[in-house]
């Protein structure tokens, strides 16, 4: 009879993690600390958008994954919301659209210009109201283009679809 150790060994046990290169790295992001629960950060194959700190309404950053060092402090930011931006979120079928949601109830979807952003972008393309209070999870349809799932921090959610022009809420309910 042979003897076996009760327990598994690893196939990753003499797998080492890396440091990448400064040169690889973003430097300089002042990162919120008001987004609970949540992603303060986002990605797809095109941007990085990263939630930040900031005074007198809710904003984030968007970068080219393509650029990398230090950021200037003075960088463009997305920042058309009156509360902290809790959430945001990539469209998985169209990459320059994204998606955030924020303490003064409010979804509202942005359009990120093919190069990035050259100056502060204030206008969104879609702004979703009809939420009583703060929005802190957005979520899109995996398969399907164009629907958009919000919720409250308080007891009601909406599944809403989103196109280009107006917004048709699909459901509305509310737990508890």
């Amino acid at each position: 009879m042979s003897w076996r150790p009760t327990y598994r060994s690893s196939k990753f046990r003499n797998v080492y993690g890396k440091v990448g290169n400064r040169e690889h790295c973003f430097d300089g992001i002042p990162i919120t600390k008001n987004v609970h629960d949540n992603h303060f950060c986002a990605v797809n194959a095109k941007f990085l958008a990263i939630v930040t700190e900031s005074a007198g309404g809710g904003s984030f950053l968007v970068i080219p994954v393509t650029q990398s060092g230090r950021l200037d402090p003075h960088y463009p930011k997305v920042c058309g919301h009156q509360g902290n931006v809790l959430d945001i979120k990539w469209n998985p079928f169209i990459e320059n659209i994204v998606a955030s949601c924020s303490e003064d109830s409010s979804v509202r979807i942005w359009e990120i210009p093919e190069g990035g952003l050259k100056r502060n972008m204030t206008e969104a393309v879609l702004e979703l109201y009809g939420h009583s209070r703060r929005v802190g999870l957005i979520e899109w349809h995996p398969t399907t283009s164009g629907i958009l799932f919000s919720a409250e921090c308080k007891s009601t959610n909406s599944l809403r679809w989103m196109d280009r022009h107006y917004i048709n809420p699909l459901r509305d309910w509310k737990s508890g």
